[in-house]
């Protein structure tokens, strides 16, 4: 059987086949194969739009005002379990 034949074969149990499980398997051995190694998968998201009008996304969600002085007061007001320098060296 030639390298062809077999891709034909291949590819009609593909398209034969009605078990889900069959083709998420099929679908990660080739991402292992052909796909970059990380791939956000957005099919199971919804409200997702192939373009955006960015004046329109301005009027659904108009820019808020950041506050510095609110800011600073939160985050002073934290209280964190390490210290900061014990924070950093876990950066190292």
């Amino acid at each position: 059987m030639t390298l062809d034949h077999r891709k034909v074969e291949i590819v009609q149990e593909i398209l034969s086949t009605s078990q889900e499980e069959l083709l998420d398997a099929i679908d990660e051995v080739i991402q292992k194969f052909t796909k970059p190694k990380y791939r956000l998968n957005l099919s199971k998201h919804q409200n997702i739009r192939k373009k955006v009008d960015l004046n329109e996304l301005k009027k659904e969600r108009p820019l808020k005002e950041f506050d510095m002085k609110v800011f600073e007061e939160e985050a002073n007001s934290l209280e964190w379990e390490k210290s900061i320098d014990e924070l950093l060296s876990e950066l190292d």
